[in-house]
């Protein structure tokens, strides 16, 4: 459980081209910085915009004369833990816009996104031979001069066509094939399994840093077994492969618990999902994507979503501990999707969902 740290200050910080500004610091009164499993983080944030002039002076716009923000711009948001700085977003300005609203002071609204938003915008159709997902994803890092940094294994696909697909759409789907979590870190690409984030589990309750908390278990999208069918092509032989509640079992984090394949086999033992439309060529990739879908079916178990007090530690792959909940739902959680949110009524917060496979035993 890791050891709580203190926000030093609830304000955003800005940094744009390298540079602090303190006067986007000062006016900013609106922000959020939105992040998933699927990669590409977003910023949007809305500042004051009225220029307070010495007596005499004409009234002017504050961040209209392109100094302090302007189009494809590079912009870090910082938050200070511990007298740390600790960044939760890098990117470039995107979209730039204003709000004239009635009996207040103009806005100016920015929009930005990470470097990720660079694959998204072009699309093409090219083929890939005997890769796995980690060559292809590494093969469009360096295309794009970023540093592949990959995590996931599995086995070489005989070909894999990309058809009229962005990199960025690539590499989504290759990343989910895989149960592997996306993100551009300044410059790396980084695809992580999501059993590989070994930080400690940031603990929460109501008690202290959890706002509040909602959670499901849902077995309407689980199922008992995973069959994927394709044609061997070197063999010229159909393919079968299965992947059963066992593998749930795998992405349990330890915990004690029951599984969402367990209980629906209880109620219907035959609820299989067959994928016929994934095209294996060998055995070993039908077995992996098999044992890939039955992981993400199983991690989507037990889903929740909460507010937190402001924490930029809080990110995508990062685990929680939540405590008090009660026998069912009390434990470790895995961070799918992250909001950072602060306003000028409730501060510095941070939206969250959570998932896990685990649900706790009664008691």
């Amino acid at each position: 459980m890791a050891e709580a740290d203190f926000l030093v200050t609830g304000r955003p910080r800005f940094t744009i081209d390298g540079t602090a500004s303190d006067l986007l610091e000062r006016t900013c009164f609106r922000l959020e910085v939105a992040e998933t499993d699927q990669g590409l983080a977003t910023l949007e944030a809305v500042f004051l915009n009225l220029d307070h002039p010495h007596p005499g002076e004409a009234v002017d716009f504050l961040h209209f004369d392109g100094r302090s923000i302007d189009l494809g711009r590079s912009i870090e948001i910082s938050f200070t833990m511990s007298e740390n700085p600790i960044s939760i977003f890098k990117g470039f300005v995107m979209a730039i816009g204003g709000a004239f609203p009635e009996a207040r002071e103009p806005e100016l609204i920015i929009h930005a996104e990470d470097g990720l938003a660079r694959a998204r915008i072009r699309r093409r159709t090219r083929l890939f031979e005997r890769s796995n997902d980690a060559d292809i994803i590494g093969e469009v890092a360096t295309e794009t001069s970023w540093i592949p940094d990959n995590g996931i294994a599995g086995p070489a696909h005989i070909q894999h066509w990309q058809v009229n697909q962005s990199d960025l759409a690539l590499m989504r789907e290759r990343a989910a094939a895989a149960d592997a979590i996306l993100r551009l870190d300044d410059r790396d690409l980084i695809v992580a399994a999501r059993d590989s984030f070994v930080a400690p589990p940031i603990a929460m309750s109501s008690y202290n840093e959890l706002i509040r908390f909602t959670v499901m278990a849902d077995l309407a999208h689980q199922r008992t077994a995973v069959h994927v069918h394709g044609w061997d092509v070197a063999q010229k032989e159909a393919i079968h492969e299965s992947a059963g509640a066992d593998i749930a079992q795998q992405v349990g984090d330890g915990t004690q618990g029951r599984t969402g394949p367990e209980l629906l086999g209880q109620l219907w033992p035959d609820a299989a999902e067959d994928v016929h439309d994934a095209m294996p060529a060998t055995p070993e990739e039908a077995r992996s994507l098999a044992e890939s879908r039955m992981k993400a079916r199983a991690r989507q178990f037990v889903r929740g979503r909460g507010v937190a007090n402001g924490n930029p530690e809080l990110r995508v792959g990062r685990r929680v501990e939540l405590v008090e909940l009660g026998p069912l739902f009390s434990g470790t959680y895995q961070l799918t999707a992250v909001r950072h949110v602060f306003d000028m009524v409730q501060g510095y917060r941070t939206h969250f969902e959570a998932s896990r496979a685990m649900l706790g035993i009664p008691a």
